[in-house]
């Protein structure tokens, strides 16, 4: 091969070689062999949307509403079980707020808007829709079980639906028989009785000196209410906590870890369960709450907490 032929061929194998650098550069890897950034991206995009508007998030954020009108109300769900079956949640403009890497929390806001079903509208005042701009943290349960969701900024539409009678304008499926309504009828009248004569009337007689009352005490000033730390995120609003244990749950990142894992683990059988089971869980679940509050300790929560999801487990098998 003469010289020239040779400076031709190893002009090409430079050419060749700069071309799969410049490649290499424009390739974004992860030198580590994993994820490029751009799918690292994708997934976090992904999480971000499933957190804050997916079908899945929707279905729960409406579950802790009707759970929390029944709480409220305090009588029987029935009604209220048939117009979450067939009532549709959606959320108009859902904006990631923030993220929170360390505690895997991510806070979302937008517009939550009830959609109720034809028919129901009579016992909203001929309203179709509830609405109530919300804040709605998502968190991933220690468990694995889902996410769970704490709802902020719903009670305008939570304490409409707590208040809906549940025997006057009760809810009837499309294509359903008319129920009889409960209308207000006035009480029967009392028998007309022969009256006898008037007595006459009494001397007057000097009115009894006025009693002098002691002033009342002064109302003792209200308890303080415990710091709780910024990192015990339990599956309540605890700027609503009131009660001792819910005070302690706020206060202790672990009982908060346990309630979080409770919730979605009833939430989850909720959803499985028929109709036996959920008014098995409800009822537990008042006994579980005076029990909790009878405790004084946090290892006496905690073991709360445990018997509580062992219960809920044998209600309904996951």
């Amino acid at each position: 091969m003469d010289k020239r032929k040779l400076w031709m061929a190893l002009g090409a194998l430079v050419v060749v070689i700069a071309a799969a650098f410049g490649y290499s550069l424009t390739k974004t890897t992860n030198p580590s062999g994993g994820e490029s950034k751009a799918e690292v991206a994708e997934a976090r995009s992904e999480a971000l949307q499933e957190a804050c508007a997916s079908s899945a998030t929707y279905g729960r954020l409406k579950q802790v509403v009707f759970e929390e009108a029944v709480r409220i109300r305090n009588t029987d769900p029935t009604n209220l079980d048939m117009l979450a079956a067939n009532s549709v949640v959606r959320m108009e403009k859902p904006v990631v707020k923030s993220r929170d890497e360390k505690l895997n929390v991510t806070v979302c806001t937008g517009r939550f808007v009830l959609e109720l079903p034809p028919g129901a509208e009579r016992g909203f005042g001929g309203q179709r829709r509830l609405m109530a701009d919300v804040e709605y943290a998502a968190q991933a349960a220690v468990d694995g079980s889902g996410l769970v969701y704490q709802l902020n900024g719903a009670e305008p539409i939570i304490y409409r639906l707590a208040s809906f009678d549940l025997q006057r304008q009760q809810y009837q499926q499309p294509g359903a028989p008319p129920q009889p309504q409960f209308a207000e009828t006035a009480p029967p009248a009392a028998p007309v009785q022969a009256q006898a004569p008037a007595a006459p009337a009494p001397e007057p007689q000097a009115a009894p000196a006025p009693r002098t009352e002691p002033a009342p005490r002064p109302a003792p000033p209200p308890e303080p209410v415990e710091v709780r730390t910024a990192t015990a995120r339990p599956s309540f609003n605890c700027g609503a906590a009131r009660t001792r244990s819910e005070r302690m749950v706020c206060s202790s990142s672990s009982l908060a870890a346990r309630d979080r894992a409770m919730s979605s683990l009833y939430y989850s059988a909720l959803a499985n369960a028929d109709p036996g089971q959920r008014q098995a869980l409800r009822r537990t679940r008042d006994r579980f709450l005076a029990y909790r509050e009878r405790c004084g300790s946090e290892a006496c929560i905690a073991e709360a907490y445990e018997g509580r999801m062992m219960e809920i487990r044998d209600i309904v098998p996951q």
